[in-house]
């Protein structure tokens, strides 16, 4: 009897969980050729459904999870240098009883990208990973990691 109410409750759970209310993409490829070993900078934009928020880049001890961006391994590119984002808006969270910075709306990150030196010539995927956690005023969703992609042309 308690696995059937369990069963049951969890199927409740899940039907009422949202679809996630971040929908991410990258824009801004180089529309041609790049050169091995060449740098240039893509963005990665969070579109945040009205009520929602994710935090900022900046970990906070004892705070909500920051969000993180990484080129995932394996691909003829690298980060060239910092990540850059649209400024967050700043706000004392009560539930954290900090003052935390976070995104509604939109966010925008941009990352200066490095075509590997050895690179072989041709379309390949860049390949950009996002952990996140998105809350509103009553709830925070678990943790989640995407990936998003774009082509990129490595000139031969």
């Amino acid at each position: 009897m308690k696995s059937l109410v369990c069963a049951a409750l969890l199927a409740g759970v899940l039907r009422a969980a949202a679809p996630d209310p971040v929908a991410w993409k990258l824009q801004d490829a180089p529309a041609k050729p790049v050169k091995p070993g060449a740098r240039f900078t893509v963005k990665v934009v969070a579109r945040i459904q009205e009520g929602w928020h994710l935090y900022s880049l900046k970990p906070l001890a004892e705070g909500p999870i920051p969000t993180r961006i990484w080129l995932a391994a394996g691909q003829p590119f690298e980060l060239a240098g910092a990540i850059k984002a649209n400024e967050p808006e700043v706000l004392q969270d009560p539930s954290f009883n900090m003052e935390v910075e976070l995104y509604e709306g939109e966010a925008a990150f941009v990352l200066p990208v490095r075509a590997a030196a050895g690179a072989a010539g041709g379309a390949q995927n860049l390949v950009v990973s996002a952990s996140y956690q998105t809350c509103n005023n009553k709830v925070c969703l678990p943790p989640k990691i995407v990936k998003v992609e774009v082509p990129v042309a490595i000139a031969k």
